[in-house]
C-alpha cells in the first residue's frame, strides 16, 4: 500500500467506535495509515502492527522465579502467578542471569493449576543463559492457558549450583479484545 499524503485528522463525528465499544474495522485501517506514514516520515524501529479485529495479539508474559544473587537450588513452587488473559501457547523460554558451569542439564517444569504443561521440560545446557540453544527443546502439552489459571514453577534437576536469576517466559496468542 502506497500513502502519497498522510489521511485526513481524526473526524470524531465518523464512526470509530462499535455500540459495545470496541473499534470498528475502518479506525484500525486508520491507524494503519498513520503508521505507514509514520513510518515513511521518520526511521522507527518495532511499532507493532494493531491488528484487524479477525487476526490475534501476540502476548509475551515474563516472570522471574528467583533473585539474581543466590544460587538455584531444586525445588517446587519456586514462582507463582497468573496470566491476565485467555491465550493459546506457542513458545515458552527460561534464562537465567549466571550460567551453570557444569554437572546435570538445568531442567524447569511449568505447572498450570497443578499439572504440568509440559511433555518435554526447559532445560538450559552447562555454560547457556537461555533454553533457546538447549540441545533437547521443551514441548508444551496443554496450550490452552485461561485468564486467572495459576502457574507454578519448578527446579527440578541443577548441575554444580552456580546458576542464579531464573526466568520463565510464556509467549501465546490472542483474539484482540
Amino acid at each position: 500500500m502506497t500513502v502519497d499524503s498522510p489521511p485526513p485528522l481524526l473526524d470524531v463525528n465518523a464512526k470509530w467506535f462499535q455500540q459495545d465499544g470496541r473499534p470498528t474495522p475502518e479506525f484500525y485501517q486508520y491507524m494503519r495509515a498513520l503508521d505507514l506514514v509514520a513510518r515513511a516520515t521518520v526511521t522507527v524501529v518495532n511499532i507493532p502492527e494493531t491488528p484487524l479485529p479477525d487476526e490475534v495479539w501476540n502476548e509475551y508474559f515474563e516472570a522471574a522465579a528467583s533473585d539474581e544473587i543466590l544460587a538455584l537450588t531444586t525445588g517446587t513452587g519456586k514462582v507463582t502467578f497468573r496470566l491476565p488473559w485467555t491465550v493459546t501457547g506457542q513458545s515458552v523460554r527460561a534464562s537465567l542471569a549466571t550460567a551453570q558451569a557444569s554437572g546435570s542439564i538445568f531442567t524447569v517444569d511449568i505447572n498450570k493449576n497443578g499439572t504440568s504443561i509440559l511433555s518435554t521440560k526447559l532445560t538450559i545446557d552447562n555454560t547457556e543463559k537461555t533454553s533457546l540453544s538447549a540441545a533437547t527443546a521443551a514441548v508444551i502439552s496443554d496450550a490452552t492457558w485461561t485468564d486467572d489459571d495459576e502457574f507454578t514453577v519448578d527446579i527440578d534437576q541443577i548441575g554444580d549450583g552456580t546458576a542464579k536469576g531464573l526466568k520463565i517466559a510464556l509467549i501465546g496468542q490472542r483474539p484482540p479484545p
